[in-house]
């Protein structure tokens, strides 16, 4: 009898622990704004701990910069179950200490949004939060309206999103709707959740199977310039390649291109993405397809390839990323360099972009590397990128470029054109895969064992060491010409200054050095550029525009510019044209292909380049 009361005392207590709260359930309330903040409650998971603390991000991965979301958190308070408030000490902006945790059953804050903050220390739109209930949008990175209990990040959440009727939350997460203004999703663990941004607007959605993976694009247009379907049209061809460039076949399941376009002046001054591992948010100005259309193409480039690195080839420091305290890995040149340097390659390969155009993308990333410290070793600049080399980081899609295609040739070299570095990233995610990660220092002799010693001299004296890139030697590989500077003849532009006026449009801002074909152009200042051999100038692609000119142009070409200018009080469109003269100018980082390139060299040129 004694024994069987036993085991009903210890069936008793095995079932009450089994009934615990093992989840974190989160509840966004989107429909009771108040002073542009948004609640948030969390249930939580039972808690044994006399004390326990409550986080909200520092630092989100892929931005590379302290965030310090608790600045936006207001109003944070812990219950019991039966209603009492629970002692709560704010310990540091993103920390809250709770006493009597054992005890807790209940969270609630407000969350202010950061895309029209007044504080300090603006934070990057694309990893941001947006709250705009008069315009039924908001832009939902979770890492900024969702925190965690020290300890119990590892177990599964559970967000419940509730908001008006209407609106459509797109995102890369699997989900349901429990009713026309609730929507409930799932996630493994905190990091999984961080990872998911979401973007609840009046749905304008278009999906394609690409590889095997559903792709969504999802956009927000407040003047309604653009849609999804042009975006996916957009963007359709570049994904197809990537699909090829991957092997024929994509990794994953769904992809979320999530966009939002803004009108007027950002708060950051800047625009782009933020890639995560099964979507990309975007924060772009507002215009139409044609306007915005190479811009998306390039930045949805780069964030999709994301896919492969960090999401199937990341360092311990990324698969257990600490969003309070996080150590940085030392191979950022893996991450965003392979990564930009992929987005370009793979529209050249599949004849999205022309050789010449490549070339002088890849020129223009030599200039850009120089801008930053030459002489600093990589993994030195990766491992400390958040404070000693905060203004190094830009590099990382300059010089990370130019290191993975110093890799790509050297293994193309190394194998007669059978091996390139698209393989070796294959065969890394088979290694790895997105469960296990790599120890940063084991990472350069686990590539040298795949592939060969040339690689891994390479990575150990260039990127790990402070060695410049040996750009002549390797990309002489491909017949591919290099010098530091040489003297060419080059199209002018006529020795105008330009700048860009609050329009957003490009003028004309300085003639007072004008040369000869200038004073046959007959530019005056104040002009703004309306086309440009008959192509629209815009701000996103008047570089291009003009660096095509200067680089395919020739003495006596035809050139034909329309401009807006204040004739006798009226503003009116006047045609400016001229032959083409040339000038002698220095060139820094000349780059061109080979003429009398060798049998071998046309080899891996175009192993190189050809798909």
């Amino acid at each position: 009898m004694k024994f069987k009361l036993l085991v009903l005392i210890v069936f008793l207590l095995l079932g009450s622990e089994l009934i615990a709260q093992k989840t974190n359930k989160i509840t966004i309330d989107l429909m009771t704004v108040v002073d542009d903040k948004v609640n948030i409650t969390m249930i939580t998971p039972q808690v044994n701990e006399s004390e326990i603390e409550f986080q909200i991000p520092k630092i989100v991965p892929g931005t590379y910069s302290i965030s310090d979301f608790g600045r936006f958190v207001n109003d944070f308070t812990a219950y019991a179950e039966n209603g009492d408030t629970l002692v709560v000490e704010n310990l540091t902006t993103n920390r809250w200490l709770i006493k009597n945790a054992n005890r807790l059953y209940k969270i609630s804050y407000k969350v202010d949004d950061t895309f029209d903050s007044t504080l300090d220390n603006v934070v990057f739109e694309p990893g941001g939060t947006n709250i705009e209930a008069d315009k039924d949008v908001f832009v939902i990175n979770t890492f900024g309206f969702v925190g965690y209990l020290k300890g119990y990040d590892k177990i599964p959440f559970e967000l419940t999103i509730k908001h008006k009727e209407g609106l459509y939350g797109a995102t890369s997460m699997f989900g349901k709707q429990i009713d026309k203004t609730t929507d409930a999703f799932e996630a493994p663990n905190y990091f999984d959740l961080a990872d998911a941004p979401v973007l609840y607007a009046e749905p304008d959605t278009t999906t394609l199977n690409v590889g095997g993976a559903e792709i969504l694009v999802s956009l927000y247009s407040p003047n309604k310039t653009l849609n999804s379907k042009e975006v996916m049209g957009e963007v359709k061809e570049i994904l197809n390649a990537q699909k090829e460039y991957l092997g024929g076949s994509l990794p994953i399941k769904k992809y979320a291109f999530l966009i939002y376009l803004f009108s007027g002046q950002s708060n950051s001054g800047s625009y782009g993405a933020l890639e995560h591992s099964y979507s990309s948010l975007y924060f772009l100005p507002e215009a139409g397809v044609e306007r915005i259309g190479q811009v998306v193409r390039d930045v949805a480039a780069h964030e999709f390839f994301h896919i492969v690195t960090p999401l199937s080839v990341h360092a311990e420091q990324i698969g257990d990323f600490n969003f309070i305290e996080p150590e940085m890995s030392e191979h950022l040149w893996l991450y965003e360099g392979v990564t930009e340097y992929a987005a370009n390659h793979v529209q050249v390969k599949y004849d999205l972009i022309e050789e010449g155009r490549f070339l002088e993308i890849i020129r223009e990333k030599m200039f850009g590397s120089s801008r930053f410290n030459r002489d600093l070793a990589f993994t030195e600049m990766s491992a400390n990128v958040l404070d000693q080399y905060e203004d190094q980081y830009g590099n990382v899609y300059e010089k990370g470029a130019l290191i993975a295609m110093c890799a790509d040739l050297i293994l193309l070299n190394e194998s007669n054109g059978s091996y390139d570095l698209q393989q070796l990233m294959r065969d890394l995610s088979s290694e790895y895969g997105t469960q296990k990660a790599f120890k940063d220092e084991e990472l350069f002799a686990k590539i040298e064992a795949l592939t060969n010693k040339k690689l891994g001299d390479f990575l150990k004296t260039h990127v790990a060491g402070n060695k410049r890139l040996p750009f002549t030697e390797i990309l002489n590989y491909a017949g591919v010409d290099f010098a530091e500077e040489k003297e060419i003849a080059v199209p002018t532009l006529g020795q105008i200054s330009l700048n860009v006026n609050e329009d957003r449009e490009i003028f004309i801002s300085d003639v007072s050095k004008l040369n000869s074909f200038g004073e046959k152009m007959g530019y005056q200042e104040g002009d703004v550029i309306v086309s440009f051999n008959g192509n629209e100038m815009t701000i996103e692609n008047g570089n291009t525009l003009f660096q095509e000119f200067v680089t395919k142009g020739k003495e006596g070409d035809k050139v034909k510019m329309v401009v807006k200018r204040t004739i006798k009080g009226k503003l009116k469109n006047k045609k400016l044209k001229a032959k083409a003269e040339t000038e002698l100018r220095k060139q820094p980082y000349f780059i061109e292909f080979k003429t009398n390139a060798s049998e071998k060299q046309l080899k891996i040129r175009k192993a190189w380049l050809k798909p």
